[in-house]
């Protein structure tokens, strides 16, 4: 004869309280928290390294000039004037700068017939302007040409603040004075008046170059030179 057996007692139904779970609560929060400042401590981090890396560009072969006065070089008294109106942006002033001005300074500036003078036509972009604007600041420790150099050699780069002063560190320019030129804004008035002035020649386009008052682009600009100095010796 079989006997029943007494049910097992039902296990009893866990709680929890409401002092647990905030706690649960408190600790997820710190959890969190704490992840978030090491996430935002490493991002630090990475900005800090990123920001003390030395900016790399391409040092630019010199190229001599004589009798170099602010943005213009040669001898003032030479018998063709000719003034390039270019932005530092602009991707044809670029390819002028290395495929023809050694030309330009070399035959016609070195050998006392051409006055060359650069004035920046700032208009592609901001970084336009700031290039301009370095240039200007670092033409008053006789740089001008040497900066507009080291601007053209790195056309593929990106204008950048930090990337204007490791040129002027690399030139060996007194950076303090640059850094206040370039702070106090002392040639952004300028770089606005010189495309005030580039357009009241008839500029429209960069680049653009006055040969004795006659506006010319850089397919025709030695045709023209020339055309010039063949004038200027006739009797």
């Amino acid at each position: 004869m079989s006997t029943s057996q007494n049910p097992s007692k039902s296990p009893k139904s866990k709680k929890i309280s409401y002092r647990e779970l905030q706690q649960q609560r408190q600790r997820r929060k710190r959890i969190t928290l704490a992840v978030l400042i090491a996430l935002a401590a490493i991002a630090v981090v990475v900005v800090l390294i990123l920001s003390n890396r030395p900016v790399e560009f391409t040092r630019p072969e010199p190229l001599p000039r004589s009798l170099v006065s602010g943005n213009s070089v040669g001898d003032p008294n030479a018998p063709v004037k000719v003034e390039e109106f270019s932005d530092f942006r602009c991707v044809h002033c670029a390819a002028f700068w290395r495929e023809s001005e050694p030309r330009l300074i070399k035959d016609y500036v070195a050998t006392g017939k051409v006055y060359f003078t650069y004035t920046p036509f700032s208009f592609i972009s901001d970084e336009s302007f700031l290039a301009a604007e370095a240039a200007y600041c670092a033409m008053d420790q006789g740089k001008f040409w040497e900066f507009h150099d080291y601007i053209f050699a790195n056309y593929d780069l990106p204008i950048t603040q930090k990337l204007l002063r490791a040129f002027a560190q690399d030139l060996k320019l007194d950076l303090n004075q640059y850094d206040n030129c370039m702070a106090s804004g002392k040639y952004r008035q300028k770089t606005q008046e010189d495309g005030q002035y580039a357009r009241s020649k008839g500029v429209t386009g960069t680049p653009t170059f006055d040969v004795n008052g006659t506006l010319v682009g850089q397919t025709d600009l030695f045709a023209t030179i020339d055309k010039a100095l063949a004038g200027s010796t006739q009797p």
